[in-house]
């Protein structure tokens, strides 16, 4: 009877702590402090308020980590350690109230357990900004936008601007090199970062590869950003990269309209509205518009040397007296006393025009292609078979 009762009493001593075991479990995150009450000491619920605490510090301190730890929060931790030993957190938090050269380690020992943690990483990622550590900071960077979804809006922006340093073009390399999963929103973040694109160029001219997927890339947009941010060399040398067209006599890209246009403004830029437009279609420029309408209908950023250049446009059929078309060439650089702009009157095929660049002190020059239809007649629908300035 003595033994019946004894094994009745442990047994109820066992359900009981299992009980309280589980319902810790099961309170931990939701009400944590609810959890720690109840014995025995539930260290994923203490690991889960001592960081909140330190959290709600950083915050306080505007983002910064707080130089010193509440002394009962650093107790709630190490209880938690004690509790559980692989409570990562609960590392962290002992970590940051421990002295400055036994951070590192135990912050390093603290992401062993994990790379789910955005407070260890944050603090990872500070500690290699302060030690000018580039490649240990981007590899943090790329940890956390692996393993927290909603990372990607507040990191992403901040490593497009870090690549207006040069200095994060080799390390950027090493780890695009791996296509990461946040690649092409990273890509897409350069582009509308003027201060990083030069960089960002010479970036993507050192992943560049023949075969590539480049699916990830915004190689259009990054032209683009760079020749409306005046770096025209750096986005010629680009464009020549990545379209990969044989040199020619020409100065004009595309002259002969055998490609429908991927990277404007280098190669042709087009512009359509419901009364007028361009397009490149069968190896010819159409240019199109309704009677009375007509504006800017196509453009192309030239390098011209300074000397005499020879402007040659050959129309597939001869030009309609309704149409007005107008081929100019505008100084693009902004620069003092630049050169008046160039205006020249399509009205038949054009050979061997000459003109003088050779003291225009402009080297690039927006070629613009306008016009307009008459009042009177139909309209117009002009094909241009090539352009070269040579």
């Amino acid at each position: 009877m003595l033994k019946t009762g004894i094994i009745w009493i442990s047994g109820l001593a066992i359900a009981l702590v299992s009980g309280l075991t589980a319902m810790g479990a099961i309170a931990k995150n939701k009400a944590p402090e609810l959890a720690i009450a109840l014995p025995p000491t539930n260290g994923y619920a203490a690991e889960n308020i001592a960081s909140k605490s330190v959290q709600i510090a950083i915050a306080e301190n505007a983002g910064q980590f707080p130089d010193q730890i509440d002394p009962k929060v650093s107790e709630l931790a190490r209880q938690a350690f004690i509790a559980e030993p692989v409570t990562p957190e609960a590392v962290a938090v002992l970590a940051l109230s421990g002295a400055d050269q036994s951070k590192r380690e135990l912050m390093g020992k603290a992401l062993s357990l994990t790379r789910r943690q955005p407070l260890i990483t944050a603090w990872m990622i500070a500690d290699s900004g302060a030690q000018k550590d580039i490649p240990a900071l981007l590899n943090h960077y790329d940890s956390m936008l692996r393993t927290n979804s909603s990372a990607a809006s507040a990191i992403i922006p901040v490593m497009a601007e870090a690549l207006a340093d040069e200095s994060f073009i080799a390390p950027y390399t090493s780890l695009l090199e791996k296509q990461p999963p946040w690649a092409s929103q990273f890509w897409g973040a350069v582009v509308r970062t003027p201060v990083s694109v030069v960089n960002a160029a010479l970036l993507r001219e050192a992943l560049y590869k023949p075969d590539e997927n480049d699916d990830i890339y915004r190689d259009a947009g990054l032209i683009r950003t760079l020749a409306f941010n005046q770096h025209f060399e750096t986005a010629e040398a680009l464009y020549h990269l990545l379209a990969g067209q044989k040199e020619t006599s020409s100065f004009v890209k595309n002259g002969s309209f055998d490609a429908e246009p991927e990277f404007y403004p280098i190669d042709w830029q087009l512009f359509s509205t419901g009364e007028y437009g361009a397009a490149v279609t069968g190896g010819k420029l159409q240019l199109s518009a309704i009677q009375n309408s007509g504006g800017l209908f196509a453009r192309q950023l030239v390098k011209l040397p300074a000397k005499i250049v020879k402007l040659d446009i050959k129309p597939r059929d001869p030009i309609p007296d309704n149409a007005r078309i107008i081929v100019s060439l505008r100084c693009a650089q902004a620069m003092d006393n630049a050169p008046r702009t160039i205006r020249i009157p399509l009205e038949r095929e054009i050979t061997d025009l000459q003109i003088n660049n050779a003291n225009s002190g402009c080297s690039f020059y927006w070629m613009e292609i306008s016009g307009r239809a008459s009042e009177n007649g139909g309209g117009f629908d002009i094909a241009l078979d090539s352009i070269s300035l040579r």
